[in-house]
C-alpha cells in the first residue's frame, strides 16, 4: 500500500508479542486513583440482567460508565439510561497526573464477557457501537466438527482437520474479551497499571477463566495478565486507536505458543509459510476467525503464520528465535536451492514494492503502474495472497488520481472482489467502490490535479 494511510482493514494480523516496558520503579509511586476506586457504593448492581440489549435498562444510581463523555439516552423516567456497562469504571491516573484510564466491562457479553482498558474519550467511540456488536456465541468450527488437538511426533501439541475443509472456508471463530488501549502501557505506572489489568479480567462474566488459562511465554512480563498480552495479543485498530486483543478461543485452539495445548512445552504447530490457514480480522464486530488459506484433508496439520508475509529464510529464522522454536514448514525445510529461489523471489516482491511506492511518491504513476503489475504474478508463486487485494487497490489509486475512472474502479472492484472470496467481507457492493474513491480523495486530493 502506497504510505498516506493506516494498514487496511482485513489485513493480516501480526500478533503483539513484545509490549512497550513499564517502569520497574512503580513500587515507589504513590497510588493515584479516581474515589470510585475500590468504594462498594458505586458499584453498579451484583446481578444485572442477564444478556443486554440496545433495550436493557440499568438504574442510574450506577455511576455514568465514561465520565463526562458519553452522550447518553434519557427516557421521560429520568432514573434510568441506557449503558453498555455492567460495573462502573475503575479508573488509574496516567504518570502526568493530566488523564486517566479505565477499565469497562460488560460481564454478560457473550459467555465470557468484555472488558476494555482506555481512555474516556476512547471508550466513548467504543461504547457508541458496542450495543450493536452481534452476541458472541460458541464458534461453528467448534473441536470436534471441522479440527482436533493431538499430539505430532516431535513437534509437541498440534491442530489437524478432522474433515475435508475447502480453500477460504472458516475453521474457527472468535470474538475479543479483553482489548487494551496500546498507550496504556507507557502512560500508566506499572502496579497501577498491573492492578488495572486485573480488575478488567476479574470482572469478566466466567471470572477471567478463559483469559488467566491462555498460555504465558514471555519472559519480560512482570505481571501474569501482562504475560498474557504478551504471549496471546493480536495488534488491532478500532475507531482512532491502536488496541492488543486477547481472542481466547483462537490463542486456544491455534495461536498460542505454550498454554493449555501444550502444557508448557514449546508448540510448533505455528510456522512462517506456506501456512493451511490464516487470520481474518472484522473490525467493526471485534471478531477474528481463522480460515483455510487452501484446500485441507481430513488428518492435516493446521497452521498459521506467526510472521510479516514475505519475510526470507534468514529473515524467519531470526524472528522466530524471539518464540523459541525453529520453524519445520515445507517452505523452511525445502532443500536449499528450493530456499535460495524463494528468498530471491521475495526480495524481488519487496524490492519492486519499494520502488513502486518511490515512484508514486515521485509523480512518475505510470512507472508506478509498470512495477506493481510486476508484483502480482510473484504473489502466488510465494503463497502471498494476502498481498493481492493491496496491490489490487493501489493500482486503482494511481488510476484515480490519473482521472482514469474506468480503470480505477475495474481495480477497486477487482481488490473488493479478492476480499470476498477470501472471506474478509461477505460481498461486493457498489457503495464499497465509492468509499475506496472518497479516501483516494483524502489522502492524494481530487481527481486529476496530482498530474
Amino acid at each position: 500500500m502506497f504510505p498516506t494511510r493506516s494498514r487496511r482493514k482485513g489485513a493480516p494480523l501480526l500478533p503483539l508479542r513484545f509490549l512497550t516496558t513499564w517502569s520497574l520503579l512503580a513500587s515507589s509511586t504513590t497510588t493515584l486513583a479516581l474515589s470510585t476506586i475500590h468504594n462498594p457504593k458505586y458499584h453498579c448492581p451484583s446481578s444485572p440482567p442477564p444478556a443486554l440489549t440496545p433495550h436493557q435498562l440499568l438504574s442510574a444510581s450506577c455511576p455514568r460508565p465514561i465520565p463526562g463523555s458519553l452522550t447518553e439516552t434519557l427516557f421521560s423516567n429520568s432514573s434510568f439510561h441506557i449503558t453498555p456497562w455492567t460495573h462502573a469504571p475503575v479508573c488509574e491516573l496516567t504518570n502526568g497526573l493530566t488523564g486517566q484510564y479505565c477499565t469497562y466491562t460488560n460481564s454478560h457479553h457473550g459467555h465470557r464477557g468484555f472488558s476494555l482498558v482506555a481512555t474516556p474519550s476512547r471508550a466513548a467511540d467504543v461504547a457508541s457501537w458496542f450495543l450493536d456488536l452481534p452476541l458472541p456465541k460458541p464458534s461453528d468450527g467448534a473441536e470436534g466438527e471441522k479440527y482436533k488437538v493431538v499430539t505430532i511426533p516431535g513437534k509437541g501439541k498440534g491442530v489437524i482437520a478432522t474433515k475435508e475443509i475447502k480453500q477460504w472456508e472458516e475453521i474457527i471463530l472468535d470474538y475479543a474479551t479483553l482489548v487494551v488501549d496500546v498507550g496504556f502501557t507507557v502512560e500508566v505506572n506499572a502496579l497501577r497499571g498491573y492492578r488495572l489489568l486485573h480488575t478488567a479480567v476479574e470482572q469478566m462474566g466466567d471470572g477471567g477463566n478463559g483469559v488467566m488459562e491462555l498460555g504465558k511465554s514471555s519472559e519480560h512480563a512482570q505481571d501474569v495478565v501482562e504475560n498474557v498480552l504478551r504471549t496471546n495479543a493480536f495488534s488491532t485498530r478500532v475507531g482512532e486507536g491502536d488496541y492488543m486483543a486477547v481472542y481466547p478461543t483462537v490463542s486456544v485452539s491455534l495461536v498460542s505458543p505454550t498454554g493449555l495445548l501444550n502444557r508448557g512445552k514449546k508448540s510448533k504447530m505455528l510456522t512462517e509459510h506456506p501456512s493451511s490457514a490464516y487470520t481474518r480480522f472484522i473490525q467493526e464486530s471485534l471478531q477474528v476467525s481463522i480460515a483455510a488459506s487452501k484446500p485441507i484433508s481430513p488428518g492435516e496439520e493446521i497452521t498459521i503464520s506467526y510472521l510479516t508475509l514475505g519475510k526470507t529464510s534468514s529473515e524467519r529464522a531470526h524472528l522466530l528465535k524471539k518464540w523459541g522454536f525453529t520453524c519445520s514448514c515445507p517452505l523452511c525445510t525445502s532443500p536449499p536451492s528450493s530456499i535460495a529461489a524463494s528468498d530471491a523471489r521475495r526480495k524481488e516482491i519487496a524490492k519492486l514494492q519499494d520502488l513502486a511506492i518511490r515512484a508514486f511518491q515521485a509523480n512518475k504513476p505510470y512507472q508506478a503502474l509498470r512495477l506493481t503489475r510486476q508484483i502480482l504474478p510473484l504473489l502466488p508463486k510465494e503463497e502471498l495472497f494476502p498481498l493481492e487485494s493491496e496491490q489490487l487497490e493501489n493500482m486503482s489509486r494511481i488510476y484515480f488520481v490519473l482521472n482514469d475512472m474506468d480503470k480505477a474502479e475495474k481495480y477497486a472492484r477487482l481488490s473488493l472482489e479478492v476480499l470476498a472470496r477470501q472471506g474478509y467481507i461477505k460481498w461486493v457492493e457498489g457503495w464499497m467502490v465509492g468509499k475506496m474513491f472518497r479516501r483516494f480523495e483524502e489522502e492524494e486530493g481530487p481527481r486529476g490535479v496530482r498530474y
